[in-house]
């Protein structure tokens, strides 16, 4: 979803006068997004109910952002000592669960990933061993790219400064 949260503020002194039609009815709104659809948490409150389930199952330590998820395991409690780390769960224990729901996941070779100490999550690459995050090359370039495109020309459209500001915002956020 490229777009699915970019807003379209509405001046203040208007928004008294703001509606949106859509089915027949009429809804009053102070943000319009994507232009003058609603569409407000339409992918959190799915994914909120996967993070329930999954809760329920006991899996606890599962984070999203908006439609994208990343999910923590640690070592089992029950383990006796040894050098070798079980775990209560693997990524097999999580579709099991999700898959009967018809939940999607990407699978692990395009965007998704096993459970590991390294993994990309929001277009970031996460390392847990230092707790570091990082921009990858591929999206450090692309960034630049679009910022000295946008700087090098004297008239942009609106769709192009939203782009890019949506882009250094989620850059600077992470």
């Amino acid at each position: 979803m490229v777009q699915a949260y970019r807003n379209s503020p509405i001046i203040p002194a208007l928004k008294k006068y703001m509606a949106i039609c859509w089915h027949d009815d009429i809804y009053m709104q102070h943000n319009a997004i994507e232009g003058l659809a609603s569409v407000g948490r339409i992918q959190g409150a799915p994914a909120d109910a996967c993070i329930e389930i999954l809760h329920v199952h006991k899996i606890s330590l599962v984070f999203k952002w908006v439609d994208d998820f990343v999910i923590f395991r640690s070592p089992s409690t029950s383990r006796l000592l040894t050098n070798h780390c079980t775990y209560d769960y693997d990524l097999a224990c999580v579709t099991r669960i999700t898959d009967p729901l018809g939940i999607p996941w990407h699978l692990t070779s395009k965007k998704g990933q096993d459970f590991s100490m390294t993994f990309k999550y929001l277009g970031f690459h996460w390392d847990l061993t230092p707790k570091t995050v990082s921009l990858p090359d591929e999206k450090h370039c692309r960034a630049l790219l679009k910022l000295s495109l946008f700087l090098g020309n004297p008239r942009v459209s609106w769709k192009d400064c939203a782009s890019l500001h949506g882009s250094l915002q989620h850059i600077s956020f992470i």
